[in-house]
């Protein structure tokens, strides 16, 4: 459909039962039209051919719906196969296990087309465990890279951008395994012109789920997201943006305390040694044992403490 704004990029593996569930609210949008891109990963279950079956029934509704394959392996190959096929000017991602709200991409044409100089929207989400407990997903920080290094404002289910912006950062990173979006959001608010938050009802519904990534917690995948952090602070580097390293000194300790409470003492003991070997002050120093602190025995708060401790006056630049 030529006159199509937004497309959604959505990879999967190995979810044919759940696909269905998300695809069923991405055909729920208001929006119309509207463009979809499946990618399947190299799916071993039925994945491609829930899929295939989808795309040819939602012609009838409105959209524009192509499946693609990469069997390049990981999240991050498959989005970036989606973006190559990509023509509408506005871009979002989604995973194959999550659902989008009826209105959810009709407000962020809304808000794109009320924002026009806007690169870049991020907005709020809502997690619902397997036992139906909910968390809303917001961050209510005018300093947005803060507000993404340290609770992932931008993660994966939570912007939408040009189409322009996210081929001009190049994409995702396919050498990150774990806390790829945490980076890519980096490069894009390091990047975007002009970036606008949406807050209030969450239009996405996140599943966690068992057998993902992020479900096998912090410990066997450490170095992984050391990586992730290196990544960013090179980002941040070549941006002039040295005062955001700070975030990523508070992101370090934090994951430093995870795998301490998760029981990897040599992991704990590498990383936070890196995060207290950064700190130039004693004020930092201290901050960042406080979050350990609270991490390690809380399992959280290790964020609240940064932000309201390395705060700097009204001002000075951050």
């Amino acid at each position: 459909m030529d006159d199509s704004k937004l497309t959604i990029v959505i990879p999967v593996r190995n979810r044919a039962e759940l696909l269905g569930r998300t695809l069923r609210s991405v055909q729920s949008q208001t929006l119309r039209p509207l463009n979809v891109v499946v990618v399947d990963n190299g799916s071993a279950d039925a994945s491609a051919q829930v899929a295939a079956k989808w795309c040819e029934e939602a012609a009838a509704s409105g959209i524009s719906a192509t499946l693609l394959y990469e069997p390049t392996p990981g999240a991050s190959a498959a989005r970036n196969r989606g973006l190559q096929a990509v023509t509408t000017p506005y871009v979002m991602f989604f995973d194959s296990d999550d659902e989008m709200l009826p209105g959810h991409t009709r407000r962020i044409l809304d808000c794109f087309e009320a924002n026009p100089d806007a690169e870049l929207i991020g907005f709020d989400a809502m997690e619902l465990d397997p036992d139906g407990w909910t968390t809303q997903l917001s961050v209510a920080d005018a300093n947005l890279m803060r507000a993404h290094i340290l609770h992932g404002a931008f993660s994966t289910q939570r912007f939408a951008a040009t189409t322009d912006l996210v081929r001009r950062v190049g994409g995702w990173n396919e050498t990150l395994a774990r806390w790829n979006d945490l980076e890519l959001g980096v490069r894009l608010l390091v990047d975007s012109r002009s970036t606008v938050m949406i807050h209030g009802d969450a239009g996405v519904v996140i599943h966690p789920q068992e057998d993902s990534i992020t479900a096998a917690g912090f410990a066997a995948s450490a170095r992984s997201c050391e990586a992730a952090v290196e990544a960013i602070e090179a980002v941040l580097r070549r941006a002039g943006r040295e005062d955001d390293l700070e975030w990523t000194d508070t992101k370090r300790m934090v994951l430093g305390a995870l795998c301490r409470r998760e029981g990897t003492k040599d992991d704990a003991r590498r990383i936070e040694a890196a995060a207290l070997a950064r700190a130039a002050t004693l004020k930092k120093k201290i901050v960042l044992r406080l979050v350990r602190l609270s991490v390690r025995f809380t399992g959280h708060g290790g964020c609240a403490i940064a932000t309201a401790l390395l705060e700097k006056p009204s001002g000075e630049r951050h």
